[in-house]
């Protein structure tokens, strides 16, 4: 099981590779307030890929978790003391009360959540996982990477660092 913010979990339906989560990691955890950002908000504008988080949703390994006390609290002192968005704090939350590892893109999050030693991965990581456990090959994954550096900004370091680990993978 794993935590996923909504920046992962949108460009991962609009890439079409939202089922890859579920093949990596079986389980796949999201607050309300991540469920509200992706789902309800997509809703209103017809957002691409709305309907591939509300099919994983119907079919149950994507799940909404109910925050516990803890979760809550911990999600609003996120908020106050970094600034991070509701979401990401939230993420982060049920990601370190519950020992999970986090999916994560925002780069402040990324920190926080480092700083909390929580284990997280990005979306470009993700796919490189995807690569690694032989859910895509090497076409694949390069050019997944070239459809997700159009949805969201990567720096081509990191594009040119996942390549290179690729590459010298044997699998």
């Amino acid at each position: 099981m794993i935590v996923t913010d909504a920046s992962p979990l949108i460009v991962m339906a609009k890439l079409q590779r939202l089922q890859l989560l579920n093949d990596l990691h079986g389980d796949v955890l999201i607050g309300p307030v991540v469920k509200r950002e992706t789902v309800d908000a997509g809703r209103i504008v017809s957002a691409w890929g709305v309907e591939q988080i509300e099919a994983a949703l119907e079919r149950g390994w994507l799940r909404v978790a109910s925050l516990t006390d803890e979760e809550s609290g911990m999600m609003r002192r996120l908020t106050r003391s970094t600034g991070l968005d509701p979401g990401e704090a939230e993420s982060i939350a049920l990601a370190g009360v519950r020992h999970l590892r986090l999916i994560v893109d925002d780069k402040q999050a990324r920190s926080v959540a480092a700083a909390a030693g929580i284990e997280h991965v990005g979306t470009a990581g993700t796919l490189l996982e995807a690569y690694l456990h032989s859910r895509m090959g090497m076409d694949e994954l390069e050019a997944a990477l070239a459809d997700l550096s159009r949805v969201l900004w990567l720096s081509p370091a990191v594009v040119a660092e996942i390549l290179r680990l690729a590459r010298e993978t044997t699998r």
